[in-house]
């Protein structure tokens, strides 16, 4: 029977759920870089540190994905919270009378991102079948208003917890909120067609990846997709990189302005995914808007640091604002094309090709920060952004039209 509203126990449940957990994550995220850098006082050991931790994203999802498209990812995703919050719990214990070792919090980190990877690829691939037919936009649009909103509240209160109780509060709050986390998750009723199919046909692990490579190969579609997403990722965080910097050595602008910025890119994607919960885009205009939006996003970021403050402010907010867009157009429309029982190992892969596309981004834009004007350096990766729309998007938009253009 089909539902007529969008929060059913499930839907609920893993909203619910998701809140929780994102709540003890940003304020670990948070705490963990400002203490790997206030203990070190190195830039080179804190971006050492961010390099070895982000490897697992891209080295384990092609491992990851067979298991996620064979076992039950509701348990996947129970278990992986449950465990963490007992990790944390433990850490924060360990840590209580403020104990630092670079390595062993590298090796911590490491656990964290590990975990991070299996955790998002099974939450990812289960999250489609928890929403209503006919409401993926709307679950979408609900799922991305989550963590700019937990940002937003937790970041203020996360620092002063931080000043205060040190890293420790921060993972026995984590810790505790995993847990009640995990314990929601299991409430969470369905019965997960792909695990039980995986089962009664059992595959071995090369067979299984083999499968998810040759399914990828025959949709040409979904490849333009992803290999232009390499490249959202890729300017997006060369601006990322070089915006701070920006700020901190330009003689009109400071610390306080980029933060009052950051706050309207926020402001830009709770509005936006508020619009898109409200207003359903005609399924036979969802490629045109993605189109638009992507072409807009490369020509915006292009020009942001040549404008004046207050132009920053209204670009930064349409950037927040079309960033949404991008995400709920593509979620909505690829989660739904996939099938279920290959969703793992799709959404593996595509996170190494965005992990890969970060990556090459920050890496790319601080090697010529140290030559070049930062504006231009902008710019150019916004240039580059334009010729791969052109060679990707637009000229396989009849195939990734087909993808976009569902009844979602």
């Amino acid at each position: 029977m089909k539902s007529h509203t969008l929060w059913t126990r499930n839907y609920t449940t893993i909203t619910v759920g998701t809140i929780i957990s994102a709540i003890g994550g940003v304020g670990l995220n948070f705490a963990l870089s400002v203490l790997i850098y206030n203990k070190t006082g190195s830039t080179l050991l804190s971006a050492l540190f961010a390099g070895v931790i982000s490897l697992p994203n891209i080295l384990l999802p092609l491992f990851i994905g067979p298991y996620i498209d064979k076992l039950p990812r509701k348990w996947i995703i129970v278990i992986s919270d449950f465990l963490m919050g007992l990790l944390f719990l433990s850490v924060g214990y360990i840590t209580r009378n403020g104990y630092f070792a670079y390595i062993p919090y590298m090796i911590l980190g490491l656990i964290i991102s590990t975990n991070g990877v299996i955790y998002h690829i099974a939450y990812e691939s289960l999250f489609p079948e928890l929403i209503p037919d006919g409401m993926l936009q709307k679950g979408y649009s609900i799922s991305s208003l989550i963590y700019p909103t937990v940002n937003t509240l937790v970041l203020p209160v996360a620092a002063v917890i931080f000043e205060r109780y040190g890293i420790s509060g921060i993972f026995l709050i984590e810790g505790a909120l995993l847990l009640v986390a995990s314990g929601f998750e299991t409430l969470i009723k369905i019965e997960e067609k792909q695990a039980i199919l995986a089962k009664a046909n059992p595959q071995p692990f090369w067979t299984m990846v083999k499968e998810g490579f040759a399914y990828l190969a025959k949709e040409k579609g979904l490849i333009a997709i992803f290999a232009y997403f390499f490249f959202i990722f890729f300017t997006g965080e060369g601006l990322g990189v070089l915006l701070y910097p920006f700020f901190e050595n330009h003689p009109a602008l400071d610390v306080t302005m980029f933060a009052l910025l950051i706050s309207f890119a926020t402001a830009g994607r709770l509005f936006g995914g508020l619009a898109h919960y409200v207003i359903k885009i005609p399924t036979h205009l969802r490629f045109r808007v993605a189109a638009i939006v992507y072409f807009s996003l490369n020509i915006i970021s292009g020009i942001l640091l040549f404008t004046n403050y207050y132009f920053m402010i209204a670009l930064q907010f349409m950037m927040g604002l079309l960033s949404i867009n991008s995400f709920n157009i593509r979620m909505s429309s690829v989660q739904s094309y996939v099938p279920s029982e290959k969703r793992g190992r799709v959404n593996g892969v595509f996170q190494i090709i965005v992990s890969l596309g970060m990556l090459s981004g920050r890496l790319l834009a601080g090697y010529l920060g140290e030559f070049f004007k930062f504006e231009y350096i902008v710019l150019a990766l916004n240039m580059f952004g334009l010729l791969a729309f052109y060679m990707i998007i637009w000229r396989n938009r009849k195939s990734i039209a087909l993808i976009y253009n569902r009844k979602v």
